[in-house]
């Protein structure tokens, strides 16, 4: 988007630079046969610009326009992709926190609930299906965790595919 950009700008400088006219200088010289004698002409001219307003002015406000709509457009374009990769980068900070929690505390509270049924079921005092629930709830937190862990690794992949192999050392 950034040439294209440039581009418009050229056509907008070429539009600007068309309205000056130019004088030409021509000189000839003919060489003409032995009954005559030989030729020099000089001609000199200057184009004239009618309505000049209601012609230049027009392209030249025109190219400028596009070169302002290819501005606008690459810098939208911009800020659209500064805001995905914020958002990607923002996903990925909260998976991470949302890991943590898993690890450090939904997890473990499963493992101690289904030792506590079981606990219970062995001593008389729990039911079956209080053990099968606890394990069940278990099993639901430990597959939550893998696939937490799957769309985190999927925004790293993504982030990671943002900044080229050789510019790690120029963000870190």
């Amino acid at each position: 988007m950034l040439k294209q950009e440039e581009i418009a700008r050229a056509d907008a400088a070429i539009a600007r630079a068309s309205k000056r006219s130019d004088w030409t200088v021509e000189v000839t010289y003919s060489q003409r046969g032995p009954d005559f004698s030989n030729m020099v002409s000089l001609n000199v001219s200057k184009p004239l610009q009618w309505r000049e307003r209601n012609r230049q002015d027009r392209e030249v406000a025109s190219k400028l326009a596009t070169a302002e709509q290819m501005r606008a457009e690459r810098e939208e374009e911009t800020r659209e992709h500064v805001a995905d990769a914020r958002a990607l980068l923002q996903g990925w900070q909260s998976n991470r926190a949302r890991l943590e929690r898993y690890t450090g505390t939904l997890i473990p509270l499963a493992s101690e609930r289904t030792l506590a049924a079981t606990a219970a079921y062995r001593g008389g005092s729990g039911t079956l299906n209080s053990v099968l629930e606890a394990r069940l709830g278990e099993i639901e937190a430990r597959l939550d965790h893998l696939m937490l862990e799957m769309e985190t690794a999927d925004l790293w992949a993504e982030l990671n595919f943002l900044i080229p192999a050789g510019d790690h050392a120029a963000h870190e």
